[in-house]
């Protein structure tokens, strides 16, 4: 059940492996799929920036890398993720938090981001709230994904746990994390979702035949 106590005990679990798993998963594809949609926000010098559901770091470190002169912070749920993140991303503030309950004030940060996180919410609407306050106005949103629910990932959900098997002794988180993404909405259900929200599609772009998919929205 997706409850903020098994997700937090299950990432727990998972960190130690967790960046070697997403490589194998993801063929080795995830960080350039990753860095061309930080690459597409077009961050400006001195932005302030939040990656929420932060893991291991890697959005993060990415707008650190795109942009040094942007002032970067991380947040997550998993103590033993944010321990990683640490030893990978010196130059980033990494922060333990709940992304439906923001220490910050309104109109806070120039962008947001979150990537493969909100699935593993189970108060998703209330995140995207969140994400909506901290936003200056016309500040941007970047979720990133799976996408579409077509072959290629009808596929991909069958060859995972077989690939993935002889790495993890702990293949029943996996296996939540595949049907996570199979009940999550499509890029075209979240963008009308987003847009309930107050938000405003500014750029989409799919990779790996729409398996993975980027929506970038911007606060009106």
């Amino acid at each position: 059940m997706k409850t903020p106590e098994a997700i937090h005990t299950m990432f727990n679990m998972i960190a130690r492996k967790y960046d070697l798993i997403n490589n194998i998963m993801s063929f080795g594809t995830h960080l350039g799929v990753k860095s061309s949609s930080i690459k597409n926000l077009e961050i400006r010098p001195h932005s302030n920036v939040l990656d929420l559901c932060c893991g291991t770091g890697d959005l993060a470190g990415l707008i650190k890398k795109f942009q040094p002169d942007a002032c970067v912070t991380g947040i997550d749920f998993s103590e033993n993720m944010l321990d990683i993140a640490k030893d990978k991303y010196s130059n980033v503030r990494f922060l333990q938090g709940d992304a439906t309950n923001l220490p910050y004030e309104d109109n806070t940060f120039d962008i947001v981001t979150m990537g493969f996180g909100l699935r593993n919410i189970q108060n998703a609407e209330k995140a995207v709230e969140e994400v909506y306050r901290i936003l200056k106005p016309n500040g941007k949103f970047l979720h990133l994904d799976f996408g579409e629910k077509n072959l290629i990932s009808k596929i991909y959900d069958r060859i995972t746990p077989l690939i993935i098997s002889p790495f993890t002794d702990n293949t029943s988180a996996y296996s939540y994390l595949i049907k996570s993404r199979q009940i999550f909405p499509t890029p075209d259900e979240l963008i009308k979702d987003f847009e309930t929200k107050g938000f405003k599609l500014h750029k989409r772009k799919d990779y790996l035949l729409g398996v993975i998919s980027s929506q970038i929205m911007v606060k009106l």
